[in-house]
């Protein structure tokens, strides 16, 4: 999919998810989860050299919401280039040693497998603790960037699953990939930008639902994660997302 594409559909599922935590959770916490979110649903494609995280820009975006995202991404190329020279190429160099086989990066390789965000998400925050450590800032809402982040390089790699190039989620240990319908180059592909609109709609009921019912907040968070993967799931359907044939 497209950055822009990425950006939104990983952004209103968070939307969604957050929305019952919303009364409870800092102004702050929640910046810096979305900010993580923001910044993990574009880091897989830092193996790729026109990765929209290497711009400083999102194409796409408008209005408002494109404003304020692109006044954010000003700061993608530092975290875009600190994955693909200080976390991406380290880590492929220690797969090929271990597995003792050459490896050829590619696009949709290691960065976009479960090993690669998960390390990755781990050796980012490991850099960013050190940085903040030397600079004397405080440590508190890193825990949350990190596993937002984390959770933006998931929602990436399931976004691109339901493309027709799909994912090999357990690279480099098996090839085997899971795809779908979506067509990311040419022709009018619509199921994106209505599913970003689902969410969204979905999120704002939730933030409106503990003034019109008499739900729980503990009930209305479980239903808010219940939905999302409900709603995911209904996605990943309706793209046809299923495991690659072996020739």
């Amino acid at each position: 999919m497209r950055g822009d594409q990425h950006v939104s559909l990983s952004l209103a599922t968070a939307g969604l998810v957050i929305a019952p935590w919303a009364p409870v959770l800092d102004p702050v916490r929640i910046a810096v989860l979305f900010f993580g979110v923001f910044v993990g649903s574009l880091a897989p494609d830092a193996d790729a050299v026109d990765a929209a995280i290497f711009n400083g820009r999102i194409g796409g975006l408008k209005g408002k919401r494109g404003q304020v995202l692109n006044g954010l991404a000003v700061v993608l190329p530092i975290f875009g280039y600190t994955i693909r020279y200080l976390i991406y190429y380290p880590l492929s160099l220690v797969f090929s040693l271990l597995l003792r086989k050459s490896y050829r990066h590619r696009h949709r390789g290691l960065l976009h497998s479960f090993a690669g965000i998960g390390l990755t998400s781990l050796i980012l925050s490991g850099y960013l603790a050190l940085i903040l450590t030397w600079l004397g800032g405080p440590l508190t809402l890193l825990p949350a960037f990190g596993c937002a982040f984390f959770a933006g390089c998931v929602l990436h790699l399931v976004e691109d699953t339901c493309t027709r190039a799909g994912i090999a989620w357990f690279y480099p240990f098996s090839r085997r990939r899971i795809a779908g319908s979506i067509r990311t180059q040419g022709g009018l592909e619509v199921r994106p930008a209505a599913f970003a609109v689902v969410l969204v709609l979905a999120a704002a009921g939730m933030l409106i639902a503990p003034f019109v019912t008499t739900a729980s907040s503990e009930d209305l968070r479980l239903l808010a994660l219940a939905g999302t993967i409900v709603l995911w799931l209904l996605f990943m359907l309706i793209c046809r997302v299923r495991r690659e044939r072996r020739g």
